[in-house]
């Protein structure tokens, strides 16, 4: 199933967002709304854990160390969700240098901890992605794993480091060297992980651009602009309230990330971002954890 989107135009200028934004329905869904020294975790503000001091971190295995600080997320070329670019930051975190796979699926579904994916998987070898996962199924895989899914500024942070780039290789095109995303696969599909590995990141993750989208922990509510700080800095206003049906003006709507093997190049740039329903699945639609360091 192919995630669509709507390509939208517009004039956009750049714009110093204002840290001391809040959400009105009281929970937090970026770091920035949270006030200096503090963090968004599980839509709250909470104060920032304090770093290990003298201690190198040492990621655990199969992931890797993104260092707290600032970074520019986002772009004023992009398209309207990714507008306009505004300074973030993160702290400390560690993510996974893969998507999770079929295989580490099915050791948290044998110990009763997953459900069941909502299309087959058993044809896929088991360091394929994991697909056809809802978030809220994502999310309870990476506590089962004692991890938690990146928000998206986590996630964009690993992408592209802190020189803004393009795609997190750099700056050059998507070729089918590095990526995987529409015309480069013949099994029309999502490959195993880490199969292209010249396409990595700035701190070594692999398939941040193209093979499948991944959930992040960012939510959203598309009908009511409040609900994304950067948008309303911008000055977008939300869709007619006619447009949505009843029902989705209810729900809560999370971020992805990454793009896909059925995507067009420009999906695979390190600022697409997506908004899908919590409970939606796509054979195109994986994830990756991170952690905190301890």
């Amino acid at each position: 199933m192919a995630i669509l989107f709507a390509l939208s135009s517009g004039a956009c200028t750049e714009r110093e967002e204002d840290s001391r934004l809040r959400n009105t329905w009281g929970e937090c869904t970026r770091n920035t709304e949270c006030g200096a020294g503090r963090i968004c975790r599980n839509r709250k503000c909470i104060d920032t854990p304090p770093s290990p001091s003298g201690s190198a971190l040492v990621p655990p295995e199969g992931m890797v160390h993104v260092p707290a600080g600032e970074f520019l997320m986002g772009s004023n070329r992009g398209l309207s969700l990714e507008r306009p670019q505004v300074q973030s930051r993160t702290q400390d975190f560690f993510i996974d240098i893969n998507e999770v796979t079929v295989g580490a699926w099915q050791a948290c579904q044998q110990a009763g901890h997953c459900p069941e994916p909502r299309c087959a998987q058993n044809e896929k070898p088991a360091s394929t992605p994991i697909t056809c996962v809802p978030q809220d199924a994502a999310a309870a895989y990476c506590a089962f794993a004692k991890k938690r899914l990146p928000t998206e500024e986590e996630w964009e942070k690993a992408a592209r480091g802190v020189d803004a780039r393009t795609y997190p290789w750099g700056e050059p095109p998507p070729s089918c060297e590095r990526a995987n995303f529409t015309g480069c696969n013949t099994t029309a599909g999502p490959e195993p992980v880490g199969t292209r590995p010249t396409g990595a990141g700035p701190y070594g993750t692999l398939d941040q651009a193209g093979n499948v989208w991944e959930w992040t922990a960012s939510a959203r509510r598309p009908w009511d602009k409040e609900s994304d700080p950067r948008r309303l800095q911008a000055g977008h206003e939300p869709p007619p309230i006619s447009g949505p049906p009843p029902k989705a003006q209810k729900q809560t709507f999370f971020i992805i990330r990454g793009g896909s093997y059925l995507d067009p190049p420009m999906s695979l740039r390190t600022s697409q971002r997506l908004l899908l329903a919590q409970d939606f699945y796509s054979r195109a639609l994986g994830f990756r954890c991170v952690a905190d360091p301890r």
